[in-house]
């Protein structure tokens, strides 16, 4: 699975943003528990192909996990 991927939608829950991209490394966990498949946001994006992008671009990386 790559570390970085799109969740459509805005995580921070503005309007204006159409995807998410999230780290997979970083799970939100709230009371031990991990809800609902989330993830720490990395950045949002006005459409869907430019979070694309980013996230192809950060998993293009050797980031350490």
């Amino acid at each position: 699975m790559a570390r970085f991927k799109i969740v459509e939608g805005s995580q921070s829950a503005h309007c204006c943003f159409e995807a998410t991209v999230v780290d997979t490394s970083r799970p939100v966990i709230i009371g031990g528990k991990h809800f609902d498949n989330q993830f720490k946001p990395v950045c949002e994006s006005f459409d869907v192909e430019s979070a694309q992008e980013i996230a192809a671009a950060l998993n293009a990386q050797n980031w350490p996990r």
